[in-house]
């Protein structure tokens, strides 16, 4: 037997060719339906974060006018009924003037600076008060008049007390306070506030107001100091 009997013909499916894979994009198939419900629907919701979850929504921490107004009522009264301002003032005295009232520190324009503090009393008991002072010589005057709601007042600082309102000089000309009236709980007060910026060292003065004749012929420096 020759070679070429002894060759065995190789099976027609030895040289098959490869199978080639469809390129084809293969469609997705629709959901089905379950026990013949729909499939239930995506809640975009929880996935979906609001912004403030990671930023706190900042609230306004701004006041009212009336919580200014009523926040600096009440610093005013504690000043008033603590005497905060006392330390702060430094008495003097002038050879001209006698004792006067120096201030220790600075204010500022429309601050509370003190208290013209004495008895509180109406016009009518002033006025006879005032004439019997007026008897003697060795009283000062420490009287000051004032309108409050349509009536008439008086606070007499005449009798020698610590409260250093009392001793502060009168200017006309060149006042750096000025007063004003207030109230809490029906109680009045006589107070002075800074006219203008006021510097440590700086004599304080105030206007006293009275420009009757009467009372600027006995003290003519009313109008001109």
């Amino acid at each position: 037997m020759s070679r070429l009997d002894t060759w065995i013909s190789p099976s027609p499916t030895s040289f098959a060719k490869p199978t080639v894979t469809s390129q084809h994009k293969v469609k997705p198939r629709p959901l089905q339906r379950r026990n013949g419900k729909k499939p239930p629907p995506v809640d975009s919701d929880k996935n979906c974060h609001k912004i403030t979850e990671f930023f706190p929504v900042r609230r306004s921490s701004r006041k009212t006018g009336k919580q200014i107004e009523l926040e600096e009522k009440d610093a005013l009264k504690e000043a008033i009924y603590t005497l905060a301002n006392e330390k702060h003032l430094e008495v003097y005295y002038d050879d001209a003037k006698g004792r006067g009232i120096k201030a220790r520190r600075e204010f500022l324009q429309g601050e509370f600076v003190c208290e013209y503090k004495g008895k509180l009393m109406e016009y009518n008991e002033a006025k006879e008060l005032e004439e019997e002072y007026s008897q003697d010589a060795s009283i000062g005057s420490y009287m000051y008049f004032f309108k409050h709601h349509s009536r008439r007042w008086c606070v007499d600082a005449t009798s020698e007390t610590v409260y250093k309102g009392r001793l502060i000089n009168h200017s006309a000309l060149r006042p750096n306070l000025k007063t004003k009236v207030v109230e809490f709980n029906g109680s009045i007060h006589l107070i002075l506030i800074a006219k203008r910026n006021i510097t440590s060292g700086e004599e304080l003065l105030y206007d006293y107001g009275d420009r009757t004749p009467e009372t600027v012929a006995k003290n003519p420096w009313l109008i001109s100091s």
